[in-house]
């Protein structure tokens, strides 16, 4: 399993990175950019369910990863062929349907096998943070040496090593994780559940927007290839040690107060991206990647499961990356409009108001949700 989130998570850090960067260097403008990008949680956002019920109605858990890596191999390769926004649309969506199905089952397939040792999930996680940092470093210098394209070669490389491991590995059944539409009257009637959502809703759609146009800034403020990849290379170091030392931090602070500091570093990231000078610049501001996305990451996992009643764990999940998605699609979106309109200061500045917008508002709701529960204390019907 540490192998399978290594490779294909290696793909990725090769892929992500100049993603985009090749879709500006096709001619592209950033609101075409935004929609494309745009299509891959779209497709998440209904694709996860489908490929989850084939999984718990069949028991072939890696007969579908398989078809699923081998489908977003071929997908990968026929890629480079289309040149223009309208052919793009129908290929990357194609992708995004076999690529949104590989993590969401191996994460199942992992916690099946952990079996009663789940809390081990983490080190067979971190690997592919690992697997990021690897291919993510180099992928600068492969750029710069052999040219943009080499991307989809090595995502295809990567992901054909990852559908050779698969192959090794025992058909182990997952269980459905549960009906969101069953659960979700029970969810929103907690207030304390619908503020948690609209705050991670404003902090994705800012992140998502980073994650789309980031490598773009940098090209834009004159950085080389290398650098883009050095710089996302330093924001999934950065995240290392906080993932590393998540059961210390939750016990310490709670997920509450670790979101609290993830929205607080997201507003503070977002605006020095908005005031930077210079490419270089962006290697520093990077460094913010473990108090940002992964105590973001940490903190909205634990606080959806602490705030789900019984009954209701998996489904608060299940609306945790729905929401996720949801908010990828309005953020790359926005993002590219705004990136044509104003520039990458102008969409950076934006983002880092709506991040402090999230912040503010979990605050404040926190201590109305606990005023509003003492007097209810003090005062029984």
């Amino acid at each position: 399993m540490k192998a399978l989130y290594a490779l294909y998570f290696g793909g990725l850090g090769i892929y992500f990175t100049f993603i985009n960067v090749y879709f500006r260097s096709i001619g592209l403008s950033g609101a075409e950019i935004g929609l494309l990008t745009a299509i891959a949680p779209l497709v998440a956002i209904f694709a996860g369910t489908v490929w989850g019920l084939l999984s718990d109605r069949t028991g072939q858990t890696r007969l579908l990863l398989m078809l699923a890596s081998a489908g977003a191999i071929i997908t990968m390769l026929i890629l480079p062929a289309a040149r223009t926004f309208i052919a793009l649309i129908p290929l990357v969506a194609i992708f995004s349907l076999f690529n949104s199905a590989i993590i969401p089952l191996v994460d199942s397939m992992t916690l099946a096998l952990l079996g009663e040792q789940r809390e081990r999930y983490g080190a067979q996680r971190i690997w592919g943070s690992i697997g990021f940092i690897v291919t993510s470093s180099a992928s600068g210098f492969l750029v710069g040496a052999l040219g943009i394209h080499v991307i989809f070669a090595g995502f295809a490389v990567a992901l054909g090593l990852h559908l050779c491991v698969l192959a090794l590995l025992p058909n182990q059944p997952v269980e459905l994780r549960g009906s969101i539409l069953r659960g979700l009257p029970g969810l929103v009637r907690q207030p304390a559940w619908v503020l948690f959502a609209v705050c991670i809703m404003l902090v994705t759609i800012a992140g998502n927007a980073m994650g789309a146009f980031l490598s773009i800034t940098v090209k834009t403020l004159g950085g080389s290839d290398s650098l883009v990849g050095l710089g996302w290379t330093i924001a999934a170091l950065s995240e290392l040690p906080i993932m590393a030392g998540s059961a210390w931090l939750l016990r310490k602070a709670g997920p509450a107060r670790l979101l609290m500091v993830a929205f607080l570093a997201y507003t503070i990231r977002m605006f020095l991206y908005s005031i930077a000078q210079a490419p270089e610049w962006v290697l520093a501001i990077n460094s913010m990647g473990g108090v940002s996305f992964a105590l973001y990451w940490i903190g909205s996992v634990t606080y959806a499961n602490q705030l789900a009643p019984a009954g209701l764990k998996a489904t608060s999940q299940g609306m945790l990356a729905t929401l996720t998605n949801l908010a990828g699609v309005l953020g790359v979106a926005a993002a590219g409009w705004l990136f044509d309109l104003r520039g990458p200061s102008g969409m950076f500045q934006i983002m880092a108001i709506v991040c402090a917008a999230a912040l503010t508002v979990f605050v404040t709701g926190r201590l109305w949700l606990r005023q509003r529960a003492q007097r209810l204390n003090s005062h029984p019907q």
